[in-house]
């Protein structure tokens, strides 16, 4: 049984540890102690220096890499998607620049870009009351299309009618939504609020590039939904054209779901639809144009440098 000497001796023992402690370093070791600091001090320095100066290399070599892909990039994608007609579906939470240079590299490859939608946060929405309305609106405007959303499956209607206005099917014998009776069709879903499009020189389109964001509204597990729902789309989109890719600039930092992430862990969405996760950079921009050319071909692929991808850039095609 422990007592209370006992407890008084630990007590007595550790204060005259200390004591000693003190007194060694404050006597014969406070130079020797001093001296190991002050060297491990310096040696952190140095190597912080050290690494900053290979930051700063690397950073350089990095950016004149991907400038002189940029400067590069017209001779190498032209022609690459002549005569090719291509949506641009921009999602939420996507960034506007990634967006912008997506276009251009498009019409440096010869492609024509056919229509940009942009789709609202209420297409995924949960929210009962938001739910009812997008779902009334999307009934009217696949009456109006003459679209059949009936009996989808595992799909949602929603994501079939979006397809089947923005994109004409590759398969033989299956007809396109006329592009004016598209517009109108996505003119009432606009005056739903569910999404925004430029209909000037409007048609359907071959291919088609989903720029897709991060999802940060609401709690985690319904971020997740959300950015599965959005994979849904993605989908939807690619079966209904000659191919899809779904294009980003993923971070590691995002404080919220990054639908490009979602797609590449769904290994029914992997199987059809390609990905690039740096299409901020010239080099990403290439992967997309490249991999469009490689969806047309009837083959697939993750491209860029974060999880997932199969490769840090798509293919050239063969000359």
């Amino acid at each position: 049984m422990i007592d209370f000497r006992y407890h008084l001796v630990s007590i007595v023992s550790i204060f005259l540890a200390l004591a000693v402690g003190i007194v060694l370093g404050a006597g014969p070791l406070q130079g020797e102690i001093g001296d190991t600091l002050g060297r491990e001090v310096a040696g952190l320095r140095e190597d912080k220096a050290q690494l900053n100066t290979q930051l700063q290399q690397s950073t350089a070599a990095r950016d004149g890499l991907d400038a002189y892909i940029g400067e590069t990039n017209a001779d190498v994608l032209r022609g690459a998607l002549q005569d090719r007609r291509v949506g641009i579906v921009v999602l939420p939470g996507s960034d506007a620049a990634v967006a912008e240079s997506t276009g251009a590299a498009l019409r440096s490859a010869g492609a024509t870009v056919v229509s940009t939608t942009s789709v609202g946060d209420a297409w995924v929405s949960t929210d009962e009351s938001t739910a009812a309305a997008r779902d009334t609106a999307v009934t009217e405007a696949a009456r109006a299309a003459d679209v059949d959303v009936s009996e989808t499956g595992a799909v949602s209607p929603r994501d079939v009618l979006l397809a089947a206005l923005l994109a004409a099917p590759p398969q033989a014998g299956v007809e396109p939504v006329d592009a004016a009776t598209a517009v109108q069709a996505l003119r009432s879903l606009a005056d739903a609020d569910l999404v925004e499009i430029d209909t000037e020189g409007f048609q359907t389109a071959d291919l088609v590039v989903v720029v897709s964001g991060v999802v940060t509204s609401g709690e985690t597990e319904a971020r997740a939904t959300a950015a599965e729902r959005w994979v849904d789309l993605s989908i939807a989109l690619d079966d209904r054209s000659a191919g899809t890719v779904v294009a980003a600039e993923t971070t590691t930092a995002s404080a919220g779901a990054q639908v490009l992430v979602a797609l590449r862990n769904d290994a029914t969405a992997t199987r059809g639809v390609s990905t690039v996760d740096n299409a901020g950079s010239a080099l990403g921009q290439a992967s997309v144009v490249h991999g469009l050319v490689q969806q047309a071909a009837g083959d697939v692929g993750q491209y860029g440098f974060a999880g997932g991808a199969d490769a840090p850039y798509a293919p050239l095609p063969a000359p």
